[in-house]
């Protein structure tokens, strides 16, 4: 129709603008001005203090402009330079995504919970337990795990939901069940023992992708600096301390109401 038709010739003018902008920022040596930036909660909650203390730093001309959510920002709309995710796939095909690393899915809960509540052998047993999962428009009580006979889903019953992951990891370290989330989610929680892995063998094979997405064919100067940062810094995001301690249940179920 006219609409699609206008939205069309929109986002060529968009790239053409965009490329054009990327052209003369290039002309700079060094990268300057704002970076307007999303990030899920989690990777935001490891990766901030090492981008204000190291990434300002090396680029001291550049901004940080950070928005943490879980939730796929209009990069346009929003006037995002850049937006890390972390998905099993990317359904805007508007967009120029780069893949920086996968990140395989673990089942996991706290020491605390698993001695009150017994470790699962099998994926079925996570129908008898408290689960934990964010709260989405089309998302079912689903999980889909790997057996050697094919894919096997596994109904379970949400006994907390919130809109980000962050509140989620503080619920499940407090003992209030299993989470089903990327590795590069918990990978803080699980080396410092405060999650426990379960299931291992039911994840194999099961892989998302940590994206770097932006608009235009080439990503801008400030923003190019930006993701190779993140890319450096994704392997050691297991050894940044993000809690001081083990949240406590009462805090964590503070930050399930918020």
């Amino acid at each position: 129709g006219a609409g699609e038709t206008l939205l069309a010739h929109y986002r060529r003018i968009h790239d053409l603008v965009e490329e054009a902008r990327v052209a003369v920022e290039n002309l700079n040596n060094e990268p300057l001005g704002r970076l307007r930036f999303s990030v899920p909660t989690c990777l935001g909650a490891s990766l901030l203090p090492t981008l204000y203390r190291v990434f300002s730093k090396r680029y001291p001309g550049i901004l940080l402009d950070a928005h943490t959510s879980e939730r796929c920002v209009d990069i346009v709309a929003g006037g995002y330079d850049v937006v890390i995710r972390v998905a099993q796939k990317l359904t805007d095909s508007t967009l120029t995504a780069r893949r920086l690393a996968t990140s395989p899915l673990v089942v996991a809960a706290a020491p605390s919970y698993l001695a009150e509540r017994g470790i699962p052998a099998h994926p079925t047993e996570l129908s008898q337990h408290s689960c934990l999962g964010l709260a989405t428009a089309k998302q079912q009580a689903i999980w889909q795990f790997q057996t050697p006979n094919g894919k096997l889903s596994v109904p379970v019953v949400w006994s907390a939901v919130t809109d980000n992951n962050l509140a989620l990891v503080v619920a499940a370290c407090a003992g209030l069940g299993f989470l089903y989330v990327p590795h590069a989610v918990v990978a803080n929680e699980l080396r410092q023992g405060a999650l426990q892995q379960v299931l291992a063998d039911f994840c194999k094979g099961i892989d998302w992708g940590v994206y770097a997405m932006y608009s235009g064919r080439t990503p801008t100067r400030n923003a190019a600096v930006f993701i190779d940062f993140v890319r450096e810094q994704l392997p050691t995001l297991d050894r940044i301390e993000r809690w001081p301690a083990v949240p406590t249940r009462a805090v964590a179920e503070t930050a399930l109401r918020c």
